[in-house]
């Protein structure tokens, strides 16, 4: 029997425990009444989850010592601060806030397979343990790390994530190995020179005109000394300074992020940012500071573990359920359970036209084929049991 045969009760399931948490958004550390409801529902099924890390859950399943290996899902649960727009009899009843990218559809899928799991544990099926992860806080990218510092990935052997993606046709999965997520990390500049009357510049030391300086170089240097080959993307997305039309103000605040598909190149960004903008400033003598925050890793998807996820979607849904998409410069913390064990990051394709479906991912009007999430949880279930089951699984 494919998971996919032991799923088909728990479709009406899914779709209803989508469309209970989309109502109810709550943003990153907030995840109170999320996380309760969460609790809630696995209560119901006999399991015994325990929250962490204020509003994060964790609950097992089945016995590592029947196998001696135990396979994770992971779901995360916070919502977005974007003005719901869909006009969806479900929509959100929190003004201001959303589930715009898809963590509500995560949530149910993780819960659909949590059902089926226990079904199979309490009928002896289960040849190992299986741990389920619903994470806070995946947005302000802090939660895998928190997650783990509770204990997360103990005794943990793989890990499986889906993420619902718009761009993808519904029902279908894109599952490739290598680097398919960017780094994610910020930073803030500050600019500090001297005040002085617009009319008279050359009484002050004008910060605004060495931060449109320290833009150009540091974009220049980037380009002229990361391999061409190679991606790193340095975006500065806000830029504050001054409060009248005629005074320079004494400081300028930058801010951004960056982005790199590679370790190395990660590392060399603030490197050449740093280098850029100490000399830079001194040429226009203001003083210069780069607080430059480490975010979430590059995702690199295991290549074992590809190889086990694609079997699995093909076991449930045919070859013909596979697409490929390019690497995306999102980030996603997910990345961070990858550094640790071995495991798959897969995109659940969530697009249809008929429906609507067709706005990305963090979109107001972002909204779902919801026929594709029982398929989500299918397939996460199969991996698990597939990995349980494996003679000598890496």
């Amino acid at each position: 029997m494919t998971a996919m045969d032991r799923a088909k009760s728990c479709e009406d399931y899914v779709i209803s425990l989508r469309r209970k948490f989309h109502q109810y958004p709550e943003i990153s550390r907030q995840e109170v009444n999320t996380c309760r409801m969460i609790c809630e529902e696995l209560v119901g099924m006999g399991l015994k989850p325990r929250v962490v890390c204020d509003t994060g859950v964790i609950v097992d399943i089945g016995d590592k010592a029947r196998s001696g290996r135990m396979a994770a899902i992971r779901a995360d649960i916070d919502a977005l601060r974007v003005k719901e727009e869909t006009g969806a009899p479900y929509a959100s009843r929190t003004e201001g806030l959303m589930h715009a990218c898809g963590h509500d559809a995560h949530i149910a899928m993780a819960l659909a397979a949590a059902r089926i799991l226990k079904g199979m544990e309490d009928c002896g099926e289960l040849r190992g343990g299986i741990r389920i992860l619903f994470e806070p806080a995946e947005e302000v990218a802090d939660g895998a790390l928190r997650m783990m510092d509770a204990g997360a990935l103990d005794g943990v052997d793989t890990i499986y994530g889906t993420h619902v993606w718009a761009g993808i046709p519904a029902g279908a999965f894109a599952v490739q190995d290598g680097a398919r997520m960017a780094s994610a990390d910020f930073f803030t500049i500050t600019v500090r020179g001297k005040s002085a009357h617009g009319s008279m510049p050359h009484n002050g030391i004008d910060p605004i005109v060495a931060a449109a300086a320290m833009i150009q170089n540091v974009q220049t240097a980037l380009h002229r000394e990361i391999p061409a080959m190679e991606t790193a993307v340095v975006s500065f997305c806000q830029i504050h300074g001054g409060d009248t039309d005629n005074a320079i103000p004494d400081i300028v605040t930058i801010g951004g992020t960056g982005r790199a598909f590679s370790p190395e190149v990660r590392k060399a960004i603030p490197e050449i940012m740093g280098r850029v903008l100490k000399y830079t400033g001194e040429a226009y003598r203001t003083d210069v500071t780069l607080d430059y925050r480490w975010g979430s890793s590059v995702l690199i998807n295991n290549p074992q573990a590809v190889h086990r996820a694609k079997a699995a979607i093909e076991k449930n849904f045919g070859p013909e359920a596979l697409a490929e998409i390019p690497p995306n410069t999102g980030g996603e913390d997910f990345a961070e359970y990858l550094d640790v064990v071995p495991g798959v990051f897969v995109f659940l394709g969530i697009e249809n036209k008929a429906l609507g479906a067709v706005y990305p991912n963090h979109s107001s009007r972002f909204t779902i084929d919801e026929s594709a999430l029982i398929k989500g949880a299918a397939a996460a279930v199969q991996y698990c049991i597939d990995f349980l089951e494996e003679e000598n699984p890496k």
